[in-house]
């Protein structure tokens, strides 16, 4: 649980460690033997990650290029040239360090990229090698988990131990609280905010703010992906205890589908339907079954958007043929 205010800066971030921390056994993050069955694999993206009390790489995002942006809880923010496996932390030049605890979330909306700052308790716009470009909304206690909302264009935040969803529109640098929940991991799909909530991986509404799902007890779970294709109705956790679960979005059933690891932190679904797991040291990819991937999918158009789409482009046509 964060500090009040006005407790001394120090004290905050010690509070902050003691609420996030737990401390498994060093290991490597392996599939169980249903995870096998189910046709999932694991592998290493990068690893000789720094970590500060066994938290290590915390927030993922994709360049326009084809790079991956990362940040940790000691406070760096590197990019790597590429997406490909079996690299270094030490191999991507850092852009910037911000400090202990001032590195935590990333998301990217359109070609921009922002981050919470948890100390610091606000939402930042960083520039594409990661280093600082301008201030976007403060007034964001212990601003933590951070996710793009994939049909308007928002982010919401997080504020860990302190009770508050915020919905934040990062261009006009406006925001209100949507829900008093005390929230890590976020992860959504336009209709449905997933948080964990208290050990529970829950739901809810965006329109009606009701309650939609609860998984019922994880221990130590944080950050959450959801699935689709095959993997449609499920959402994926990530805990503090080296454990990934699957969990059924219609029934609640979990399934260990790979433990043994460090501690893990946030996910991120990579743009090429993988999902990349935090670990105290280094980025474990998932991937998934064939035929099924992670993370938030557009819509289709509805039958009546694609007829409106076709009646535009054959007035286009006719329009162009009159004009010649």
């Amino acid at each position: 649980m964060p500090a009040p205010k006005n407790r001394p800066a120090f004290l905050f971030l010690a509070l902050v460690v003691a609420a996030l921390v737990h401390a498994p056994a060093a290991g490597a993050l392996v599939l169980t033997s249903q995870g096998i069955t189910e046709g999932f694999s694991l592998s290493t993206f990068a690893s000789g990650f720094p970590s500060s009390s066994n938290i290590g790489p915390l927030g993922v995002a994709w360049t326009a290029s084809g790079g991956v942006m990362v940040s940790d809880f000691p406070g760096n923010v590197r990019v790597f040239a590429t997406d490909a496996d079996g690299q270094l932390a030490s191999s991507a030049p850092v852009g910037q360090s911000y400090g202990l605890a001032n590195a935590v979330g990333l998301a990217r909306v359109g070609g921009s990229f922002f981050m919470t700052r948890q100390a610091i308790g606000d939402l930042v716009q960083l520039n594409p090698d990661g280093t600082f470009n301008q201030g976007i909304f403060a007034g964001l206690p212990a601003a933590t988990g951070l996710v793009t909302d994939p049909i308007t264009g928002h982010v919401y935040v997080s504020t860990l131990g302190n009770n508050q969803i915020w919905d934040v529109d990062p261009v006009a640098k406006t925001g209100h609280i949507i829900l008093s929940k005390s929230a890590d991991g976020l992860t959504t799909d336009g209709h449905v905010l997933y948080m964990e909530e208290g050990g529970h991986i829950t739901g809810y509404d965006l329109t009606t703010h009701a309650q939609v799902f609860d998984s019922g007890f994880i221990s130590g779970a944080d950050g959450t992906s959801l699935g689709y294709g095959t993997l449609a109705g499920k959402i994926f956790a990530n805990t503090n205890f080296g454990e990934v679960y699957e969990i059924d979005l219609g029934t609640a059933a979990k399934t260990l589908i790979a433990n043994g690891g460090t501690r893990g932190d946030f996910v991120a679904a990579d743009p090429n339907g993988t999902l990349l797991l935090t670990q105290s040291t280094t980025l474990e990819r998932l991937t998934a079954p064939a035929g099924g991937g992670f993370g938030a999918v557009p819509e289709p158009a509805t039958g009546l958007e694609m007829l409106l789409g076709a009646l535009l482009m054959a007035g286009g046509g006719l329009y162009a043929r009159l004009k010649g």
